[in-house]
Order: structure tokens, then sequence, then C-alpha cells
């Protein structure tokens, strides 16, 4: 297979999307790589590499050469990769942060909650519904205030911080195994 340059490479995927599967082969091993180096989890690295090639794919319409003799993909396709990376830190920081708060949290009796690990709390919100996901995923990772999620879901503000308090005593009580219930 002789070697096509990248500014033709790239042109090509933009007028064929099936070409993009070139580039990929083209890339892979450098944004894995650089993945590789920065995540420890072999899941999160997979998820992360997807992400960066899916979003060049979508977006490989939009991307603009430098100029004519000097073709910045590669770099284009890194400053996605480290975006995609400092995302997924971010949002191992708001689990974690979560996961702070829900310890440092006491019931109505004065108990602390039981000691978590990550993935028990992923596992703990993966069973709460759709909804109440999206409640704690508003609150906690997005950092917004009940005013916020109420415009967002259309409902009052008073609503919101009345299924927010149930919402959180359904995953306090799940987390100290006080119940058990499948995901609606």
């Amino acid at each position: 297979m002789k070697k096509v340059s990248e500014k033709k490479l790239i042109l090509k995927a933009k007028k064929d999307i099936s070409a993009f599967g070139e580039v990929y082969h083209k890339y892979f091993p450098k944004i894995n790589n650089f993945v590789y180096h920065r995540v420890n989890d072999d899941a999160a690295r997979n998820e992360i590499v997807s992400n960066v090639f899916f979003k060049a794919m979508k977006n490989l319409s939009k991307y603009r050469f430098v100029n004519e003799q000097k073709c910045s993909f590669s770099s284009w396709l890194f400053r996605i990769a480290v975006n995609e990376t400092n995302q997924y830190f971010r949002n191992e920081k708001r689990y974690h942060q979560m996961k702070e708060m829900l310890q440092e949290k006491k019931n109505q009796t004065g108990e602390e909650l039981i000691d978590l690990d990550y993935d028990s709390l992923k596992e703990a919100i993966r069973q709460l519904n759709l909804y109440e996901q999206n409640l704690i995923s508003l609150r906690f990772f997005e950092k917004m205030k009940h005013k916020e999620i109420a415009e967002i879901l259309k409902q009052k503000e008073g609503t919101v911080k009345v299924q927010m308090h149930r919402t959180l005593e359904k995953l306090r009580n799940f987390l100290q195994g006080d119940i058990s219930y499948e995901k609606v």
C-alpha cells in the first residue's frame, strides 16, 4: 500500500466518510499511546480513544487546514484527545467529591455512611431510575442549583428539592444495604 499524504487522506475522508477507517488506522496507535500514558484504567482508556475518533469523524467536515503547505490534522486530533482525557479526570474528581460528600453526611440517627469505593457509588447511581440519575448528575456533577434544575426539568423548584431529597435518601439506603431495587 502506497503512503498517502496526511492532507490527501483527510480530503478523501471528508468526501467519503467510509475512508475514515484509513485515518483511524493511521492515527490510532499515536492517540492510544498518548491516552495509555495518562489513564490507568483500560476500560476508561478505550472509551476515551473511541470518543476521540468518534468526535473527529463527526466533526471532520469542520476541520480546516492551516495552510496548503502544512496540515495539522494530527495536532487537531491530539487536541481532542487532551480534551477528552481532561474531561475524564474532571468527571473522576466529581465522582470522588460526591463520594466524600455522601460519606461526610450523617443519617438521622447520627451514624456515618458506610465506607464507599468509587465502583460502589457508580453502581448505586446506576440502580436509580433515569430521572433520579439526571437529578444526581445535574446537582452534583454539573454543580447546578435547584432552580436551574427546575428550569431544565420544567418543574417547580420546591418539587425538585423534594425529589432530590428522596433520591439521596434512596441512594443512601441502597449504599447502606437497607434496600435493593431494580432500575425503572
